[in-house]
């Protein structure tokens, strides 16, 4: 069976991604921001994404049995007095033009809710036959959290929380309070490592057995004429905070900067003042979580838990998650937020035919790859200096004992905002100064952001304490104090690390970089960071990774067999 998942639809959504599963399998994955080039694709439809999928197996879209959209649109518009189409060709038309994917026939298009594509994304490609799951985000059609099991290869809801009391939607409201925006829960979670919990229930939660309450907004909140709860809840949300809260809300204006040539954001304040917010509303969303957690393990009797969802981005979280006494088994969807329900819509049609997904096994490389000639005719074509070392690996491992900051493109592009060994920046994860030289020059960000590692699969056990492969950078663990003055800048204020950890089976050219960085430096660890510039998606191509190496100060990229210096004279 042929099944092509998609997220994403014209003028109301944001990353959009296209997968395409055949036989169970996925064969492509592809997010359509590393095309555009617009981070998180904002009310985009698929369509370079799709068009991947179908180029990477060679099919037409009426080759394929069934378009799955992690969405129940239908539902969600006809639910808000919304208008929907008189019919699936309209939709399917709407979505994806016959001017850009011509076709004989129609494949069958079918809406997937939103949580079950979520908790689909979970169970099936977790390779656990039985597991409690936990969905996360800001919400669904009606759900913000949803409490579900898989067994038998079935995935059943047991219950949900309505958008009303969404922890997203908390989450990015203390975001926006603080300065950083809405959609930077990723800069929020780095900020409160450094600032001390206060009330964590705002005045308004409540942590119960069972989950939590909240009085600060209605649990039952429903938009009329809009495709969603997310501007009515984060207004309330607003208020409460702007009442409650002893620093006002972070002031931001735009701003032209003539060094820059483009507007950029600036706060009133340095969102660093607010780092004790940022550490308690940490902690909120934190005990919210753990108590669904303690409800579904005792309720399903599981003592594996998978989640998905957009706040299962939280590492933080999913580290406290991993060692609460109940859970034996942790699985975190690394493709968690809206882009994963592609892939789970594909999983959840493919199961319910009676086909078994395969799971993941360490690695979401299924995008767009170069081959050494394509990337060679870039290279010339841009007129660019390069050379072409015996091993590349080995070359570029000299660079990062050197102290150097390299791009490191390699094979197929990744999916999600973890760069995991194909598209990243790397550098030696000592002295400390790494990390702020990565964060203020070459990234232009707050010099409070952390980083993660990578390291080789077998070097866990022994530098992190890690029994278990952590392949997706999305669980936070402990660093032991022997190992924090060998990696301090990848080490967080609160002495814990995000690491991946890396298999020679699932990724032989990384792993023998990370070995040969050891030879060199008695480490065998890696800072690794996503290779883009401030305010852009991962890079993709070999033009996006040239591109941005011209605007950031890196020292050089090692783009597929190639190495270019920018101390070499070539242009950059």
């Amino acid at each position: 069976m042929r099944v092509l998942g998609v997220n994403g639809w014209p003028g109301v959504s944001h990353d959009a991604a296209a997968c395409l599963l055949i036989d169970g399998e996925v064969v492509a994955f592809a997010e359509e921001e590393r095309f555009t080039r617009h981070k998180h694709a904002y009310g985009a439809a698929p369509l370079n994404a799709t068009a991947h999928c179908l180029d990477r197996a060679g099919l037409a879209l009426d080759d394929v049995d069934v378009v799955a959209h992690g969405w129940d649109l239908p539902r969600l518009y006809r639910d808000r007095g919304l208008d929907w189409f008189s019919c699936e060709r309209d939709a399917l038309e709407h979505l994806l033009p016959a001017a850009l994917f011509p076709r004989g026939r129609d494949p069958q298009l079918t809406f997937v809710g939103h949580h079950h594509a979520h908790a689909a994304s979970a169970y099936h490609l977790s390779g656990h036959d039985r597991g409690a799951i936990l969905v996360l985000d800001g919400q669904g059609e009606n759900e913000s959290a949803s409490l579900a099991v898989g067994e038998r290869g079935r995935v059943r809801m047991l219950r949900s929380v309505r958008p009303g009391w969404s922890l997203g939607y908390f989450y990015s409201a203390v975001c926006e309070h603080v300065g950083l925006g809405g959609d930077a829960a990723g800069k929020m979670m780095g900020l409160a490592s450094y600032g001390t919990p206060g009330d964590a229930t705002f005045g308004t939660f409540g942590f119960t057995d069972d989950g939590y309450t909240l009085d600060a907004v209605p649990e039952g909140l429903l938009a009329r004429g809009s495709t969603d709860e997310e501007s009515a809840a984060l207004e309330l949300w607003r208020e409460h905070l702007a009442r409650t809260q002893p620093l006002p809300p972070n002031r931001v204006s735009t701003r032209f900067d003539p060094a820059i040539g483009r507007f950029r954001r600036v706060t009133e304040r340095d969102p660093f003042d607010y780092r004790d917010l940022a550490a308690t509303a940490q902690s909120a969303v934190e005990q919210c979580a753990m108590g669904l957690v303690r409800a579904l393990l005792r309720e399903t009797g599981q003592r594996t838990l998978l989640l998905a969802g957009g706040v299962a981005f939280n590492a933080t979280l999913n580290g406290k998650l991993l060692r609460m006494p109940e859970v034996r088994d942790l699985f975190v969807q690394p493709l968690a937020g809206d882009q994963g329900v592609a892939l789970g819509a594909a999983a959840f049609v493919a199961a319910e035919a009676g086909e078994r997904v395969r799971p993941m096994t360490g690695s979401v490389a299924w995008g767009p790859r170069w081959s050494a000639g394509r990337i060679r005719e870039r290279l010339e074509a841009a007129g660019i200096a390069y050379t072409e070392p015996a091993d590349i690996a080995e070359a570029t491992a000299d660079l990062i004992a050197a102290g150097d900051v390299v791009g490191w493109v390699q094979g197929a592009a990744e999916g999600g905002p973890r760069a995991l060994g194909h598209r990243s920046i790397l550098t030696r994860p000592a002295p400390l100064s790494q990390r702020d030289r990565v964060n203020v020059r070459v990234k232009d960000r707050e010099a409070w952001r952390p980083f993660a590692p990578s390291l080789p699969a077998e070097a866990a056990p022994e530098l992190l304490g890690v029994p278990t492969p952590l392949p997706y950078m999305i669980v936070t663990t402990p660093v032991p104090e022997s190992s924090r003055e060998l990696m301090p800048a990848v080490v967080h204020e609160d002495r814990t690390t995000r690491p991946q950890t890396v298999s020679a089976d699932v990724d032989p050219l990384y792993h023998r970089l990370l070995g040969a960085v050891g030879e060199r430096t008695g480490v065998p660890v890696v800072l690794n960071t996503s290779f883009n510039g401030k305010e852009e998606p991962v890079v993709c191509s070999p033009d996006d990774a040239l591109a941005t190496f011209a605007r950031c100060p890196l020292d050089a990229v090692a783009l597929g067999p190639f190495l270019v210096r920018r101390d070499t004279g070539g242009r950059s």
